[in-house]
């Protein structure tokens, strides 16, 4: 198994990272997030593939000399599920770029947005999931999937491909596809699903049955609290954020956000996993990191 112990961490660079005597140089969140005792961060390549080789190898280095483990998110516009061949061709393109930079940096997994741009009808829908399908399996001989793997992630809005079972699908028909299951947009573009350890490990066990404990166990996680609307994900949440006007409120914690942390935890912790967990709370992604961090090794 590729992970040999759980790992927490962050996507990006948070807000307390350029509060930090190490602002003045992205180099050094290899060093910061070791002093905060986290494990991992996820870079995002938000609006391109862009980094320099230079800087690929650099980050590479620092990260093995912190031991950070480093994983990629792809650019948001990938669709291969387009109804248009030159976006399915030019994301595909972004794909291959982001497969080169993973080998520079040495990061073995890279996440995406299935995304839209299929249609809008039920059938469209299944047409477009076809087509990332077999996209994904032409550009198969052109990458190094025997060492990185790619990451469809769930999506949180209800009309974006990315439910779970189309996440599933995708992993069942794509050799080196695994599963990215960010919590929060499951939460989200089901109107408020996960909403106890029970509802987590239910998605634990319906990735095990559906493709093995084996894929189970390379699963990649997002966990953050949500907000949303009837057409999914809003914004994203900290832990512990109130429905009450952000603020304390007379119920203990009966207006918290979801997913909450403990869930999560206690889930994977039934369930005998150790992934890798990444921390997209709104600007304090260090912050719900170390929590989840410390729940799990909290002892009972």
């Amino acid at each position: 198994m590729e992970n040999s112990k759980i790992k927490f961490g962050v996507a990006g660079f948070p807000i307390n990272f350029f509060n930090s005597e190490y602002k003045k140089n992205r180099d050094n969140v290899f060093k910061w997030l070791k002093e905060i005792n986290l494990d991992c961060i996820e870079l995002q390549c938000t609006y391109g593939i862009r980094m320099k080789e230079e800087q690929a190898n650099k980050y590479r280095l620092l990260a093995k000399e912190y031991n950070i483990t480093m994983t990629i998110h792809a650019p948001y516009y990938i669709s291969l599920a387009s109804i248009k061949n030159d976006v399915v061709e030019r994301s595909k393109e972004e794909i291959k770029k982001a497969y080169e930079l993973a080998k520079i940096l040495g990061v073995k997994r890279i996440i995406f947005h299935p995304g839209g741009g299929y249609g809008k009808t039920e059938e469209e829908r299944k047409l477009g999931l076809e087509r990332l399908i077999g996209a994904l399996k032409s550009l198969e001989k052109d990458l190094d999937t025997e060492n990185i793997k790619i990451y469809p992630e769930i999506g949180g809005k209800i009309n974006q491909l990315g439910s779970l079972d189309e996440i599933i699908k995708i992993c069942k028909e794509v050799s080196y596809a695994r599963p990215c299951i960010d919590l929060a947009h499951l939460h989200a573009r089901e109107l408020g699903s996960i909403t106890s350890k029970q509802k987590v490990v239910e998605v634990l066990q319906k990735i095990e049955k559906e493709l093995g404990r084996d894929i189970l166990e390379e699963t990649h996680f997002h966990v953050y609290p949500v907000d949303y609307t009837d057409k999914g994900e809003k914004i994203h949440k900290a832990f512990g954020e109130r429905k009450t006007n952000n603020q304390l409120s007379l119920f203990e914690e009966d207006d918290e956000y979801m997913p909450k942390a403990k869930y999560y935890i206690a889930a994977i912790k039934e369930m005998n996993l150790q992934p890798i967990t990444i921390c997209e709370a709104h600007n304090t992604q260090d912050i719900g990191a170390i929590l989840m961090k410390n729940l799990y090794y909290e002892k009972n």
